[in-house]
Formats: C-alpha cells, sequence, structure tokens
C-alpha cells in the first residue's frame, strides 16, 4: 500500500470506514490503511501467529498518522470493540508515547521543522481469546 500525506484531512477515518473493512474480504475494497491492519489482525487470529507492519517513509509523510490510524482501527475491532477498556488503555499509551519519543530526536529539515531522526517500533500483545484484546 502507497500512502501519500495530502496535507490535509480526509474524511476516510471515521467509524463508517472502519466498519466498512471490519471483517471483510479487502480484495473488493479499495487500498485504504484499515486493509492492511484488517489482514494482519485477522492473520494473528486465524494463525495464531505474529504480524508485522512495517510503515516507512520521507519527512512529512505521514508515518505516524499511519500508525496512529491502524492503532485506532485495531481498537475499535480488537476485543470488545471501542468500548474494550482493555484496548483504549494500551492505545492511548502507545499515542501519549509519540510526544515524548519525538522530543528526543527531531530536528528541523527543508521538508519539515519537527523531523524524526528514529525509528520507532511498537509491541502490541494481544490475548487470542476473546477476538484479539489487546493486553499490553
Amino acid at each position: 500500500l502507497v500512502i501519500a500525506n495530502p496535507f490535509r484531512w480526509l474524511q476516510i477515518y471515521d467509524s463508517k470506514h472502519i466498519n466498512k473493512y471490519k471483517g471483510a474480504n479487502v480484495k473488493d475494497l479499495p487500498p485504504h490503511i484499515f486493509a492492511v491492519a484488517e489482514v494482519a489482525f485477522r492473520q494473528m487470529l486465524l494463525e495464531e501467529e505474529k504480524q508485522c507492519i512495517i510503515i516507512s517513509g520521507e519527512s512529512g509523510a505521514g508515518k505516524t498518522e499511519a500508525a496512529k490510524q491502524i492503532m485506532t482501527y485495531i481498537a475499535a475491532i480488537s476485543g470488545s470493540g471501542g468500548n474494550d477498556r482493555a484496548v483504549t488503555k494500551v492505545k492511548d499509551i502507545i499515542l501519549d508515547s509519540n510526544p515524548a519519543l519525538e522530543a528526543f530526536g527531531n530536528a528541523m529539515t527543508v521538508r519539515n521543522n519537527n523531523s524524526s531522526r528514529f525509528g520507532k517500533y511498537f509491541e502490541i500483545k494481544f490475548a487470542l481469546a476473546n477476538g484479539g484484546t489487546p493486553r499490553g
């Protein structure tokens, strides 16, 4: 999947789109970051194997936003869905840690005045029972 940062908010990350990709055969739908998350999450549940999503790109390409959208999607579809406190807690910990991480390695560049100088690695552990609830 190739993603381009449109530098404006698009209405393609709402609950309507989450429901469109949840449990769907993503080959029948347009490419979307939720499709990537759906395939990884379903494969984890079906195959009981760890999954990895790699997000790369130049400064300002939208890597952090793509990661946030994947976590939002996983939080919405996993376990009891968006109402599960465990899901919300894990998502909030990861999203809240991002500003602290970025404070330690960002620099001004020609393209972006807040460019990351490091990679980010997030590992989310799931309990496969109960629809794959995040546990940490």
